[in-house]
C-alpha cells in the first residue's frame, strides 16, 4: 500500500496540496485528473521522491520502487537505442556483477563463515535476478521497443539521432523494462500513434505493479484505470471508476454543490438585505444583531470547482459556401517516382464532418495539403466550390508566427470580425489565460506556438476547416471546448487526429487513405473499425476457396482429350520434369521476393517511426523527401506482394496438375 499522510506543498504562496491524505493499493490503476496547474505533476513527483513536500510524508511498502515519467524529453546520446533502453536495469546489472563476485568467493572459500555469508547472499541475489527476469532482458527490451513503434533497424541507432518526441518513447520504454513497483505516468501517450497506444493499453492491463496516470486521452484512461482521483484546490476527491464514470459522477456532484452554494448565497443576501434595511431602527436592533451573529458563525461554502467554466470558442460569422466544397477528379499525386494517389475521385459536401484515417505515411497530411491547395496535383483536377473559404491548420504553421509580437498581438493581426473579448476567449480555450496573452511569441514552447497557430485559424471567417492534428497540445478540457465549438461550427470540417474520442464524437464520415486510394465509410471511427473488421472477416472466409477454383478449372480444361495411353504417358513424364523445373525456379523467385519484402518493410517501418514524431516537420528539413520514400516503399512492397501471390497461385496450379 502506498500512502500519503497530510502532504502539503505550496508555490509562491499558492497552496497546491493542502494536508492531503490518500492511499493506493500495490496493484492500483488510478487516473489523476484536474485542471492545468492544479498540481498533478507535483503530486506524482512527490510520490516518486523527486520533490519534497513542505510537510507530511509518503509511506511505501518495504523495498518498493517508484518511477516517474517526465513530460520533457531527457538528454540522451552516445549509446544505441537498445543499449540506452537496457541501461534502465543498472540496479540489476550491479546485482549480476555482485553475483560474479560471490561466486568467486565461494570458489576460493570452500567452507567457513565467509563461505556461509556469501552463499546466503548469493541466494538472495539469484532470487532477485530470477524474479526480475534479468537474463531475458534483451528480448523483453526489444518487445517493448517494437510495441512502442520502433523497428529492428532502430535498435543500433544512436539515441542522439532521435527527436525529442521519440526520446520520450525511449524514456517510456526504459520505465516499462525496469518494472518498478509503482509507475507515475505523466502524459505517456503524447508521442504515440493509435497502434502504439493500443499496445501500451494492453501492456499496462497485465502489469503487476501499481499505476498512476495523467493523460489527455480519455479513451486511454477508460481502458487503463479503474479509479479516478481529482485534484482540485489542493484536495483529492476519489471516484470508484474510470474517466467516463468520473465525468458522470462529477457532474452530479457539481450540480448538488452548485444548488447548495446558490441556496446559501441567496440566504446570505436575504440576511444582509435585512441588516441593511433595519440596522438603524431601534425596534429591530435585537433582530439585526441576531442576523449579524448568524452570518459570523456561518461556514460559507465555496463555489464548486468548475463554476468558472472555460470560455467557449465563438467563430466569426461566415458566408454560406457552395453545396459541393471540394471535388477531386482522377487526382494523382507523385513525389518523385512514387505515386501517393492514383486517380482518386472524391467529393466533399457542405456541412460534412470527415475524419481522414490510415497508417502513418499513408498520405493523410498529403490529402489535407491537396485539399488546401498547399500542394499541387501531379495529375487530375481539384475544384473548390464558389464562396468556400478554407482555414488550414498543420503543426508546422507555428514556424510562420511573428516571434516579436505578444500572443494577443499575433492573434489580433489576423483575426476577422472578433473583438478583444472574443479573442481572449479563443486564447483562453487554447490554454492562454491571464498574463499569458502578453507573452512574446518567441518565448513560447513548441506546443504553445502550435496552440496559437490553431487559434489564428479559428479566428478567421472560414466556412471550411482542414485540421491536421489540432488536439496534440490540448488538455482534456481544452479538447472538449474545441470539440463543442466544432460541433456548432456551421461549415465543413475535415480532420486528422489520433484521439479516438474526438474521431468518434465529431466525425460522421471516415475516409481511409492509403495504397493510392481514398475509401469512404459512413459513421464515426468505431463504425469504421467495425465495418473494416467485417469486410476483413469476409475476405478471410472467401480467400481459401477463390485461388483453388480457378487453377482447378484450368487444370481440367488442359487435360488430354485423346485416348493414346503411350503418348499420354510420355507426355506426362515430360510434363512432370517441366513442372519440377518450374517449381524450382518459382521457389528461388519466392525466396528472393520474400527477402526484398522484408528489406523494404524494415526500411519503411523505420521511416514510419520517424515520421510519427510530432516534431517531424520541424526536425527534418527533408521531410517531403522522406515521405516520398515512405510512399515509394509502400508501393514497391505492394507490387512485390502481388507478384508473390501470383507465384503462389501458379504453384497451386502446378500442384493441381502434377
Amino acid at each position: 500500500m502506498l500512502s500519503l499522510d497530510n502532504i502539503s506543498r505550496s508555490f509562491g504562496g499558492r497552496k497546491i496540496l493542502a494536508e492531503v491524505s490518500w492511499s493506493m493499493a500495490d496493484n492500483g490503476r488510478v487516473g489523476l485528473v484536474g485542471l492545468n496547474g492544479a498540481g498533478k505533476s507535483t503530486l506524482m513527483k512527490i510520490i516518486a521522491g523527486e520533490t519534497e513536500p513542505d510537510s507530511g510524508r509518503v509511506t511505501l511498502p518495504q523495498r518498493a520502487r517508484v518511477a516517474y515519467l517526465h513530460q520533457d524529453a531527457p538528454e540522451m546520446g552516445g549509446r544505441s537505442l537498445l543499449e540506452e533502453t537496457l541501461s534502465a536495469l543498472t540496479r540489476l546489472q550491479e546485482l549480476d556483477a555482485r553475483r560474479r563476485e560471490l561466486e568467486k568467493i565461494l570458489a576460493s572459500e570452500p567452507s567457513g563463515p565467509a563461505h556461509d555469508a556469501a552463499l546466503g547472499e548469493l541466494g538472495e541475489v539469484l532470487s532477485e535476478l530470477e524474479h526480475s527476469d534479468f537474463y531475458g532482458a534483451e528480448s523483453r527490451a526489444e518487445a517493448v521497443l517494437f510495441g512502442l513503434g520502433f523497428t529492428a533497424a532502430d535498435l543500433g541507432r544512436d539515441v542522439a539521432e532521435f527527436s525529442g518526441g521519440v526520446r520520450m518513447r525511449v524514456a517510456l520504454a526504459k520505465m516499462l523494462l525496469d518494472q518498478p513497483d509503482f509507475m507515475m505516468l505523466d502524459e505517456p501517450t503524447n508521442h504515440l500513434d493509435i497502434e502504439a497506444r493500443n499496445w501500451l493499453e494492453d501492456y499496462l492491463g497485465s502489469y503487476r505493479g501499481g499505476i498512476m496516470v495523467v493523460s489527455h486521452d480519455r479513451y486511454f484512461l477508460d481502458r487503463v484505470t479503474d479509479r479516478t482521483v481529482e485534484l482540485s484546490r489542493g484536495k483529492l476527491t476519489e471516484y470508484p471508476g474510470p474517466y467516463s464514470f468520473y465525468l458522470r459522477e462529477r457532474e452530479a456532484r457539481f450540480e448538488a454543490e452548485r444548488l447548495a452554494y446558490e441556496k446559501q448565497r441567496a440566504e446570505i443576501e436575504r440576511m444582509e438585505a435585512f441588516i441593511s434595511r433595519f440596522r438603524y431602527q431601534a425596534s429591530k436592533a435585537k433582530l439585526v444583531q441576531s442576523r449579524i451573529k448568524q452570518l459570523d458563525k456561518l461556514e460559507r461554502l465555496e463555489p464548486p470547482a468548475g463554476m468558472e467554466r472555460p470560455p467557449s470558442i465563438t467563430f466569426p460569422s461566415c458566408e454560406r459556401g457552395a453545396r459541393r466544397v471540394f471535388e477531386l477528379t482522377r487526382a494523382v499525386k507523385y513525389y518523385g517516382d512514387l505515386c501517393v494517389y492514383d486517380g482518386v475521385d472524391l467529393a466533399i459536401e457542405r456541412g460534412a464532418r470527415i475524419a481522414l484515417v490510415g497508417p502513418n505515411g499513408a498520405g493523410k497530411s498529403t490529402m489535407m495539403k491537396l485539399l488546401a491547395g498547399v500542394e499541387p496535383l501531379s495529375g487530375g483536377q481539384r475544384k473548390v466550390g464558389d464562396g468556400v473559404r478554407i482555414g488550414y491548420f498543420a503543426q508546422n504553421l507555428a514556424e510562420a508566427l511573428d516571434y516579436r509580437k505578444t500572443v494577443l498581438e499575433e492573434l489580433e493581426s489576423s483575426a476577422e470580425g472578433l473583438g478583444a473579448t472574443e479573442l481572449r476567449a479563443i486564447l483562453g480555450a487554447m490554454l492562454f489565460s491571464g498574463d499569458d496573452v502578453m507573452k512574446r511569441v518567441g518565448v513560447l514552447s513548441g506546443g504553445e506556438r502550435a496552440r496559437l497557430a490553431l487559434a489564428k485559424v479559428l479566428a478567421h471567417r472560414n466556412n471550411c476547416l482542414l485540421l491536421d492534428e489540432p488536439t496534440n497540445n490540448l488538455d482534456i478540457v481544452a479538447k472538449d471546448t474545441l470539440l463543442e465549438a466544432l460541433r456548432r461550427f456551421p461549415g465543413t470540417v475535415v480532420l486528422v487526429s489520433h484521439d479516438r474520442h474526438v474521431l468518434n464524437e465529431l466525425a460522421t464520415e471516415v475516409i481511409e487513405v492509403g495504397r493510392g486510394h481514398a475509401i469512404r465509410y459512413l459513421g464515426n471511427y468505431d463504425d469504421y473499425l467495425r465495418k473494416k473488421a467485417e469486410s476483413e472477416a469476409l475476405a478471410a472466409e472467401s480467400a481459401p476457396h477463390a485461388p483453388a477454383s480457378a487453377p482447378a478449372a484450368r487444370a481440367k480444361a488442359a487435360a488430354p482429350a485423346n485416348g493414346n495411353g503411350a503418348s499420354a504417358g510420355a507426355g506426362n513424364r515430360e510434363a512432370s520434369r517441366g513442372a519440377k523445373r518450374r517449381r524450382e525456379r518459382a521457389e528461388r523467385r519466392r525466396e528472393k521476393l520474400e527477402a526484398l519484402i522484408a528489406e523494404k518493410e524494415t526500411e519503411r517501418t523505420a521511416l514510419g517511426a520517424e515520421m510519427n514524431d510530432p516534431n517531424f516537420y520541424l526536425a527534418r528539413k527533408d521531410a517531403d523527401r522522406l515521405i516520398a520514400r515512405y510512399e515509394q516503399l509502400g508501393a514497391e512492397t505492394e507490387r512485390l506482394y502481388a507478384e508473390l501471390l501470383e507465384l503462389e497461385g501458379e504453384g497451386a496450379e502446378t500442384a493441381a496438375g502434377k
